[in-house]
C-alpha cells in the first residue's frame, strides 16, 4: 500500500467498535475513516455523521463500525483503462482500490477547514437568566450557571469548551441576579472573551431572549446553550451536520437506555411473536443545545416563549428541524443530587 504514515491511522478494521472509531476520529486530521477487512479490502468509509445516524437507528458506542459505515463510498478505481472522473467535492480523502477492492493508496481531496473559518458564521447565546428553583437554597445568592464544580463555574466550563474550537465571543442572557453574573465575568481571567449581555426586563423563557439580539448584526447561525449544561460537545461537527442537512433548526439530544422491570410480550392479534425479558429501550432526551438559522428569529417579538414551543411553531410552518445525537460527555444540573454527584466525582 502506498499510504503516507500520517494517513495510516485513517484505516480501521470492520470489527472495531464505534467507541474506538470516535477516539480515532478525534485523533486524526482528516475526519474520514476507511474501514477494511483482514485482507485489506475496503468495506466502506465512516465519518462522524455516519456514527450519529447509527445512534439514531438504535446502535450504541459498543456496536461494531460495520453496522453504521457508508457501504457505498466515493472511491478511485486505479486499474481502469479509461480515466475515471471522481467527484472530490465534500470529501477530505478518497481511497484508491484495485479491481479486487483492496486499498492501494489514499488521496487527499480537500484541505481541512480550521475552526477559525466557522468563527464568523456562529452567534453563541448562553442562557443564564433562570431562577434555579430546583437547586434552592444553593441558588439563593448565586445564579445556577455560576455554581462551581472543581473551582470553575458551570458557565465558565461551557465557554472553555467553545474556546477549544476558536470561539471567544458570547451573548449571555441574564435576568435572575443579573448583576452577579456581570460582576463575575469582569475578572481578568475572562479578558480574552468578548461578552455581550442580553438583559431581560422580565423572564422571556428559553427562546424569548433571542428577540433581544440585534438582527442586522447577527451571524448566519445562532447556537443556544443552556447555562446548566456541562459537555465536551464537538462544536465543529455540530455545525457541519447543521450545514450538511440544510437544517433550519438542529436540536441536540442525548441517548440513554430505559430498562423495564418486566418482560415485554410482542404480539399481533392474539399470536405471540416473542417475549423479551426486561427489555432495554433507547431513548433521546433534549440536551438543551440548539443550532438555529438566523432567519428563524426575523421579526421576532419580545415576549415569553420556551424553546419547545418556538421549535414546534417552526415545524408547523414547514421548517426543517433535525435531531443531532450527542455521544460526547453531557450532564444537566437539574437537581441538587446531580450537582452533588458532579462535585464529588473524581
Amino acid at each position: 500500500m502506498n499510504i503516507p504514515f500520517t494517513l495510516r491511522k485513517n484505516l480501521m478494521l470492520k470489527h472495531n467498535s464505534i467507541l474506538e472509531a470516535i477516539k480515532r476520529l478525534n485523533d486524526i486530521k482528516f475526519k474520514t475513516l476507511i474501514i477494511i477487512d483482514n485482507h485489506k479490502k475496503i468495506c466502506g468509509t465512516l465519518t462522524d455523521g455516519d456514527i450519529r445516524r447509527g445512534l439514531l437507528k438504535g446502535y450504541n458506542v459498543n456496536s461494531s463500525v460495520d453496522l453504521v459505515l457508508n457501504k457505498h463510498p466515493v472511491i478511485n478505481l486505479i486499474d481502469r483503462k479509461k480515466k475515471q472522473k471522481v467527484n472530490y467535492k465534500n470529501h477530505d480523502i478518497i481511497p484508491s482500490v484495485d479491481k479486487y477492492g483492496k486499498i492501494k493508496k489514499i488521496e487527499i481531496a480537500n484541505s481541512v477547514k480550521f475552526p477559525s473559518t466557522y468563527e464568523h458564521t456562529l452567534e453563541i447565546v448562553l442562557m443564564a437568566g433562570g431562577f434555579g428553583k430546583r437547586l434552592m437554597p444553593l441558588t439563593r445568592n448565586t445564579p445556577k450557571p455560576l455554581l462551581k464544580i472543581k473551582n470553575k463555574s458551570i458557565l465558565e466550563m461551557a465557554m472553555e469548551n467553545f474556546k477549544k474550537y476558536g470561539f471567544k465571543i458570547f451573548n449571555i442572557s441574564t435576568y435572575y441576579k443579573s448583576c452577579i453574573v456581570k460582576k463575575y465575568f469582569k475578572k481578568k481571567i475572562f479578558s480574552s472573551f468578548k461578552i455581550v449581555y442580553l438583559e431581560e426586563k422580565k423572564p422571556l423563557g428559553t427562546a424569548g431572549c433571542l428577540s433581544l439580539l440585534n438582527y442586522k448584526n447577527v451571524k448566519d447561525n445562532i447556537l443556544v446553550f443552556n447555562g446548566d449544561v456541562i459537555t465536551d460537545l464537538n462544536i465543529i461537527n455540530l455545525i457541519k451536520f447543521h450545514q450538511d442537512t440544510k437544517s433550519d433548526i438542529t436540536v441536540c439530544a442525548k441517548q440513554y437506555s430505559n430498562s423495564s422491570l418486566y418482560g415485554e410480550i410482542c404480539f399481533k392479534g392474539h399470536k405471540i411473536n416473542e417475549i423479551i425479558e426486561k427489555p432495554k429501550k433507547q431513548n433521546f432526551i433534549n440536551a438543551g443545545i440548539y443550532l438555529i438559522k438566523k432567519k428563524m428569529i426575523k421579526n421576532m417579538r419580545v415576549k415569553y416563549i420556551d424553546m419547545p414551543n418556538f421549535i414546534d411553531n417552526k415545524i408547523k410552518r414547514g421548517c426543517s428541524v433535525n435531531i443531532y445525537p450527542i455521544y460526547e460527555y453531557w450532564a444537566e444540573i437539574g437537581s441538587k443530587d446531580i450537582f452533588k454527584k458532579l462535585i464529588n466525582k473524581k
